[in-house]
């Protein structure tokens, strides 16, 4: 998909809402600094991609989410404000701004946090996602780029309604039932992601663990040559303990991390009450105090923060010389040492982590043994809708021009 086009300062949306700059970047949407001249305070707008915004049941979905977010009243959620459609076809979000950066910054200039800093950061991301499975909401897609850390060290998870409108299935144009490909940040995607396209509470927590590890160690557990391998590793790989990587992480926290992260969301931890009262556990066993989170040194939109990435859309018909998404992991030694954010990016974001990898919606009963069998059957899929709409559309033209031939034969064969 091509990087959303950008909306010059002084736009003003819906003759409310003024664009005053440029703060993140996404596969799916822009995010910018902004004023609400209504009730003179500031906002941060998440403006979706054109390409989106011209998807009627994409924008149904986003709208639809987009509400159910607004109901997240929450200090550890960023506030949903409003949602509109400028009469150019701009469709955006208004936000809580968040005056800080996110914790992929923290993590750029700490490399990684003390054990008692990590916990914390972790209890108040899973507190968030708590009050949001309360309200049957699933974020789908718990990584970094997606919780803010404000310059009071508050910690605050975004990007709830688009990441869930993204995931949606819409098998409206697939015949066979297939739909459309479920996306997500393939370094902290769930196995039940990759192989089901399915999520659920149990798969936000995995993504909370994955996170967890990263904070302790600095990378993702799981690296590989492309995003299919990675995810692969999610689906056949355990993630080994965070002490495995970095001395002196307590081993209380190697269980929490584990017990988060089980490829069987059967042997997860059942929810995020759960993941609290263990991690509430970890404090005691491990006596590890609550730690304030260091604010991001590096302020988002200063010029000095690289923009953020948001889950995006994974073109099935790149070619197999095209490049393709990096992700490394020191634990699995395949990597030169480069930073995850330095690897290439396609879509000139200037090198985050957040790789995406599609996973078919497949039958329980499909054996699940390669990623890559999940993506080419929704190529496959998908290319024989096609070929079907061509045809139907071409036989249709073949049975109005004989109709028309016939009538027009029939005219001529009248008396005078």
């Amino acid at each position: 998909m091509p990087a959303p086009t950008a909306h010059p300062a002084g736009t003003v949306l819906e003759g409310r809402y003024r664009v005053d700059g440029l703060l993140a970047r996404g596969g799916m949407s822009m995010v910018y600094r902004g004023s609400d001249l209504r009730l003179d305070r500031p906002v941060a707008i998440k403006v979706l991609d054109r390409t989106l915004a011209r998807d009627p049941a994409f924008v149904r979905r986003f709208e639809r989410e987009a509400r159910a977010a607004a109901r997240l009243a929450h200090p550890g959620v960023v506030a949903v404000h409003d949602q509109g459609r400028d009469p150019d076809g701009t469709v955006f979000l208004v936000l809580e701004l968040v005056e800080g950066g996110t914790l992929r910054d923290v993590l750029r200039d700490e490399g990684r946090l003390h054990p008692a800093t990590a916990l914390t950061v972790a209890e108040q991301v899973v507190t968030a996602l708590q009050v949001a499975h309360d309200r049957g909401l699933v974020h789908r897609d718990v990584k970094p780029e997606n919780v803010l850390v404000g310059t009071d060290g508050s910690v605050k998870v975004a990007d709830f309604g688009l990441v869930a409108a993204a995931w949606e299935t819409d098998g409206a144009d697939d015949p066979e039932g297939g739909g459309e490909m479920v996306l997500g940040t393939v370094a902290y995607l769930a196995p039940e992601q990759v192989t089901e396209g399915r999520a659920d509470a149990r798969s936000d927590l995995y993504g909370a663990g994955i996170v967890l590890f990263e904070l302790l160690t600095g990378t993702p557990p799981h690296g590989g040559d492309d995003a299919v391998e990675v995810a692969r590793r999610h689906v056949h790989h355990d993630v080994p303990p965070p002490s495995a990587l970095v001395g002196g992480i307590p081993r209380a926290l190697d269980r929490l991390v584990l017990a988060a992260t089980r490829r069987d969301p059967e042997e997860r931890l059942a929810d995020a009450r759960a993941f609290l009262a263990a991690a509430r556990g970890v404090r005691i066993d491990a006596d590890l105090p609550f730690h304030p989170v260091p604010p991001p040194r590096r302020r988002a939109g200063s010029g000095e923060s690289r923009p953020l990435r948001g889950t995006r859309l994974l073109d099935l018909d790149t070619g197999p010389g095209d490049p393709s998404p990096r992700a490394g992991s020191r634990w699995d030694d395949e990597q030169d040492g480069d930073d995850l954010e330095d690897r290439y990016d396609d879509e000139r974001y200037d090198g985050e982590d957040g790789e995406a990898v599609p996973a078919g919606r497949r039958s329980p009963d499909a054996p699940v043994d390669d990623v890559d069998v999940a993506i080419e059957s929704i190529a496959r899929r998908r290319a024989r809708a096609r070929s079907r709409r061509l045809l139907s559309a071409w036989l249709l033209l073949i049975g109005v021009a004989t109709v028309a031939a016939g009538a027009a034969g029939w005219g001529l064969g009248l008396p005078g």
